[in-house]
């Protein structure tokens, strides 16, 4: 089976928590869709308010080559930021390929909350025509709960044989 995990990160924590529950998606061939904020803080923060405005050109190219056609299983996590995700969730929905009928999950990164977000991002995809299988929130304050993305990560392997 081909799984493909689309993800959102500023400071690492989703990108961490995609990577762990990937290593344990053994049944599956992983691809990733990673949308990075890199440079400074400050860097970040502009890059993050344009997303915020829905100006994705940095990563129009990227965006463009969206396609679940050859995949299994689609991932899509995100941070949560005052109980929504960031706005390139939305557009991820919105410019991914044949996502009908696709089996989705979503998962969220949260310090304290983020079960709002959760709702939001299963509905949304299930709009785009996708059909939720799961979803899941790894909430740590300081941390990210490796151990927690890896348990739930099995979870899917085995639920999907």
């Amino acid at each position: 089976m081909k799984a493909l995990i689309a993800y959102f990160t500023r400071t690492g924590r989703t990108k961490k928590t995609a990577k762990a529950i990937a290593s344990a998606l053994t049944n599956h061939e992983v691809s990733f869709f990673p949308v990075e904020l890199t440079g400074k803080y400050v860097e970040k923060i502009k890059k993050l308010d344009k997303f915020e405005n829905k100006d994705f050109s940095a990563i129009e190219s990227e965006l463009s080559t969206l396609d679940a056609a050859n995949n299994d299983l689609i991932m899509i996590g995100m941070p949560t930021y005052g109980n929504f995700p960031p706005k390139v969730f939305d557009e991820i929905l919105v410019r991914m390929k044949n996502l009908k009928g696709k089996k989705v999950i979503v998962f969220n990164t949260a310090r304290f909350t983020g079960g709002k977000s959760l709702d939001y991002m299963k509905e949304k995809a299930e709009s785009a025509g996708a059909e939720v299988i799961d979803q899941a929130r790894f909430a740590k304050f300081l941390w990210i709960g490796e151990k927690d993305a890896i348990k739930f990560g099995k979870k899917v392997n085995e639920s999907l044989s």
